[in-house]
């Protein structure tokens, strides 16, 4: 079951760059170049269970859902009626054919619910039927565990109950779908592992993604100073909005400079990671004795990249977080939602910002989200 969760994790920013390279080079179908069909009936009964029909290649102006199967849920698991998915990069990949897969699993669209508990198995004590709940989801899991390859975006699904996980009290379902993913990654990566404390600095790259704009809100709660980049001067001007006391461009090396000139050399305490090659060794040049690098980006991981370490005189830490390894233990994640679901009821935090779409707008969202233009993230609503 964990490796099926691991399906969850977000992609390298070198595998978005192809994608969308390619979706710019119309290698793929031209995505707003495909003539619409035939008028598409995407309406369906209560109680129905219905998901993405999933052609290659694909169409993303016929978008069309499908009668799907659900079966009750087995002793361990829980079924949800989803109300409410954010989307994530690794949706639009498997949309294209392009998510490098897992031999033997299949890839699922839909990762990050919100929605409504509406059976339980009977080993399941932690939850019951109008339980308003998130999840984190790597497909409908059939009753001898494996993903049901048809359930992208499905409005039914069954899960193990270590994949759900309740809803602040004070959330929409559309706010709620969009706290999973983002929020533990920003969560785990700054409070568990950089611990950050009042009145220290943070360096958040790409700061208007999910991720970035989760972090900005942990920052504040904390009380930080924020630096920040994002990619062009719409989003730069956002980030001036919500509080970054410096921001920078995200597509080259010159926060450096201006990171250490703003702060006479001394640099910051904490970088949160998404930039890959030179960019990411001008991150740690930025930090101050004692500061904590933090690697959500998976690049240069992946290829074995080396860094120098002259910096690591200053006592310097370098963690690398990957939170389908959480998945090991449920029991930081389950901490980490009811604090989060604490700060959220009382204020402290805010949900993200997010743009929402009919569910039946699915192709449309996945669009718009070629396009990286997006600020926050991109909801499908279930009406």
């Amino acid at each position: 079951m964990s490796t099926n969760i691991n399906k969850i994790k977000d992609l390298s920013t070198e595998q978005k760059q192809k994608l969308l390279a390619k979706l710019r080079d119309k290698k793929l179908g031209g995505l707003g170049q495909l003539k619409e069909e035939k008028k598409i009936d995407n309406n369906f009964k209560q109680g129905e269970n219905f998901a993405y029909k999933f052609n290659l290649p694909p169409n993303f102006l016929k978008t069309e859902f499908a009668k799907i199967g659900i079966e009750d849920p087995a002793p361990d698991m829980v079924q949800v009626e989803a109300k409410a998915a954010s989307l994530n990069f690794r949706d639009l990949m498997i949309a294209m054919g392009m998510y490098p897969p897992t031999p033997g699993i299949p890839s699922v669209m839909g990762s990050d619910y919100a929605g409504v508990v509406s059976k339980v198995g009977e080993n399941v004590t932690r939850y019951k039927p109008g339980d308003k709940v998130m999840l984190l989801s790597a497909g409908s899991l059939l009753i001898d565990n494996s993903i049901d390859p048809k359930s992208h975006f499905c409005k039914y699904m069954n899960v193990h109950h270590n994949q759900v996980f309740p809803m602040p009290e004070s959330a929409s379902f559309t706010d709620a779908a969009c706290i999973p993913t983002v929020y533990i990654t920003s969560y785990f990566s700054l409070i568990n592992s950089a611990r950050i404390q009042k009145d220290e600095t943070v360096l958040i790259h790409s700061a208007t993604g999910g991720v970035g704009l989760s972090a900005i809100e942990i920052c504040k709660w904390k009380g930080c100073k924020i630096f920040a980049t994002a990619g062009n001067a719409e989003k730069r001007e956002l980030l001036k909005k919500k509080g970054a006391s410096l921001v920078m461009d995200s597509r080259s090396t010159n926060f450096e400079k201006e990171i250490l000139e703003y702060t006479n050399g001394k640099g910051v305490d904490v970088v949160l990671n998404t930039l890959s090659g030179d960019m990411m060794k001008a991150g740690i040049n930025v930090l101050d004795f004692f500061g904590r690098f933090l690697q959500i980006d998976k690049k240069d991981i992946a290829m074995n990249n080396s860094i120098e370490l002259s910096n690591f005189e200053k006592g310097l830490s370098f963690t690398a977080v990957d939170i389908g390894l959480l998945t090991r233990d449920y029991n930081t994640i389950n901490r980490i939602f009811i604090e989060l679901n604490e700060l959220i009821d009382q204020g402290e935090i805010k949900p993200i910002q997010s743009t929402v779409y009919s569910y039946k707008k699915l192709g449309e969202a996945l669009n718009y989200m070629s396009k990286s233009a997006h600020i926050g993230k991109l909801v499908i609503e279930f009406n």
